[in-house]
């Protein structure tokens, strides 16, 4: 069988947001190819492919509109793309070179000197140059620089290539989370999802209570703030999460994917909204138990296969259609329901 992989799973291998991945989808530029039993889009080797060329396309200064056309054009040579895309990386690599050798210099001194001193303050006027490609080279040299120089660019930045590795520079620093906590707060719904994005890269627990404090946030900051406990991944964060199945406001696969990351530990919450008085809450947890690729799911799934909506029944069928051989003697309970024998069947 040919590999897949979830949109979760790119997002982490490759770096790209959920959001990036999707606005992709939204343009035309990459369909995921496959789907699964429970209908989640599933990206395949080709996607692949064609996920690296457009992010070379993406890196050789190509619009993306620029770029769907030159994917749509059969005359497109792959090969001198990437020769191209290969030709101004190690232009880029050579200089980084010659940052870190810089760099590697300074840290090897005791004390901090005037230099330090003067670099400094030349990588925040960097940093704030008008030029974004100025600021991002900035930000990619700035592994030596401090939470207190990098913070107040990330929060003026509007450039989102420039904020991505600033948040990234960020997540290298020790006392970035605590940084990051202050400012989830604030009144600009924009920062506040920057400062989730980045207490995600950083994992650290202790932002857990503030992360959970703005899931009754506006729905966009929510989404941000469900992919941050998803993967900094503290058991503390389940009954909050599962609270929010069934809202219709949110990305319900990026809340599906972060209750997934928690594995057997989500089940007992989850399970809870089973009994929920709303078919679309009990809907989604039937979904991520399925997820949740644990057998401790097979009875609260097979109790929801009597649920009196259709959409409830048929969600606890393929979840249990997830979980192998030992949901057998479930899924044949379907095999009398007249709206889902059919599926039970090839379950089956």
């Amino acid at each position: 069988m040919e590999r897949t992989w979830r949109i979760g799973e790119v997002s982490e291998r490759t770096g790209l947001t959920r959001r990036t991945l999707r606005h992709y989808q939204e343009l035309g530029l990459l369909t995921p190819s496959g789907r699964s039993w429970g209908d989640y889009r599933l990206y395949d080797a080709d996607d692949l492919l064609r996920l690296l060329q457009i992010q070379n396309l993406k890196a050789l200064g190509l619009s993306l509109p620029e770029i769907g056309e030159a994917l749509a054009d059969p005359a497109m040579d792959a090969a001198a793309t990437l020769r191209s895309h290969l030709a101004h990386l190690e232009e880029r690599i050579a200089d980084e070179r010659r940052l870190a050798d810089r760099l590697a210099g300074l840290a090897a001194t005791p004390e901090r000197s005037w230099d330090d001193v003067l670099d400094a303050i030349a990588l925040a006027q960097q940093l704030s140059h008008p030029d974004p490609i100025v600021r991002l080279r900035a930000a990619l040299s700035s592994p030596g620089s401090t939470t207190a120089e990098l913070l107040p660019a990330l929060v003026g930045e509007r450039d989102p290539a420039v904020q991505e590795v600033l948040v990234w520079s960020l997540a290298q620093q020790p006392d970035a989370a605590a940084a990051a906590v202050q400012r989830l707060a604030d009144p600009d719904p924009n920062l506040r999802c920057l400062m989730a994005r980045l207490l995600a890269k950083l994992r650290d627990p202790s932002a857990v209570p503030a992360l959970v404090a703005r899931l009754d946030d506006e729905p966009r900051v929510v989404d941000t703030v469900v992919n941050a406990l998803g993967r900094i991944g503290s058991p503390d964060a389940v009954p909050a999460l599962a609270d929010l199945l069934g809202d219709d406001r949110l990305d319900a696969t990026g809340l599906t994917e972060a209750l997934a990351a928690f594995g057997a530990d989500a089940i007992p919450a989850v399970t809870a909204r089973l009994a929920s008085p709303e078919p679309a809450a009990r809907q989604q947890a039937a979904e991520v138990l399925g997820r949740l690729e644990s057998v401790d799911a097979i009875p609260a799934l097979t109790a929801a296969l009597g649920d009196d909506q259709e959409d409830v029944r048929l969600a606890a069928l393929l979840a249990l259609g997830e979980l192998g051989p030992q949901a057998r003697e479930a899924i044949e309970l379907a095999l009398s329901d007249p709206q889902l024998g059919g599926v039970a069947r090839r379950l089956l």
